[in-house]
């Protein structure tokens, strides 16, 4: 799905940050507790190159007691192919690749940002996406990067009808497709938005809806994956996040978002090797 768009050169390298991990869920940092996964063998000669391209401000990393968003991440998704190299850009920042091409695949994170904020980071953002795709790498995005990727290919975002949604979701699965391993026809998933994806882009599948939303989840090619769930954020963060919010929700919204943070534990890991299989696919 080539697009060509002239804009912004690429020109602040992102911070080489690294982290090793074994074979099983990782506690280490975001203080996350998940049930035990196996590792995702990669063949011997390959070695998968992953940007995790955070797009939380530095200013709001305080939220979650200094744990970024690509921490979590790094959490999640390396225990499942140790052999890979996983980096991070923290796009918000200014940091972003070198070059499109130093990376395989790249994983777009939320962010309290609006995919429809007019910030010379987030047009930057758009145009890494665009330049990847052309490319045919490996993207994965969730939440806000979730809404970048729709609006970028001709989608549109807006706000939800009904406020908030905060806490622990119901996914109803519509499609199967080979990356998604094990298979589930629901999932539950944290999600933290106000916003979502209100009109898919041209060719766009949507395969996940949530009882009350439309398009939570939809695949953009045979390279793209987008959700607008949270699998990354733990119970810890779900409720520092509620806590931090002094604004912008009514009484209402606090208590439904209190009571769904509590509606029993999301299936991270079943997302997490979705994820992971798709970018290996």
């Amino acid at each position: 799905m080539p697009v060509a768009i002239t804009g912004l050169p690429l020109a602040a390298p992102c911070a080489m940050r690294r982290r090793s991990f074994g074979a099983v869920a990782v506690l280490a940092g975001s203080g996350m507790i998940r049930r035990e996964l196996c590792s995702i063998t990669l063949p011997m000669t390959a070695k998968f190159r992953l940007a995790i391209l955070d797009a939380v401000p530095r200013v709001y990393w305080q939220d979650d007691e200094g744990i970024t968003d690509a921490e979590k991440f790094h959490d999640l998704l390396q225990p499942l192919i140790p052999q890979a190299q996983i980096d991070t850009c923290y796009v918000s920042e200014d940091e972003f690749p070198d070059s499109v091409d130093d990376y395989d695949g790249y994983m777009l994170t939320g962010s309290p940002a609006s995919a429809n904020d007019d910030f010379d980071w987030i047009r930057r953002l758009a145009e890494l996406v665009v330049e990847a795709d052309n490319k045919n790498k490996r993207i994965v995005a969730s939440c806000f990067g979730h809404q970048l990727v729709a609006k970028t290919f001709g989608g549109s975002v807006g706000k939800n009808e009904g406020g908030w949604v905060i806490g622990n979701y119901r996914l109803n699965i519509l499609r199967e497709f080979d990356w998604m391993e094990p298979q589930a026809e629901t999932t539950d998933l944290y999600h933290f938005n106000q916003e979502r994806v209100t009109r898919l882009p041209d060719g766009a599948v949507s395969f996940a809806h949530s009882d009350e939303y439309d398009d939570f989840a939809y695949t953009l090619g045979d390279n793209i994956m987008c959700v607008q769930g949270h699998p990354e954020q733990p119970l810890r963060a779900m409720n520092n996040f509620l806590s931090s919010m002094t604004s912008d929700i009514s009484a209402a919204e606090r208590r439904r978002a209190r009571a769904m943070i509590d509606n029993g534990e999301p299936d991270a890991d079943i997302w997490a090797r979705w994820m992971m299989r798709f970018f290996l696919a």
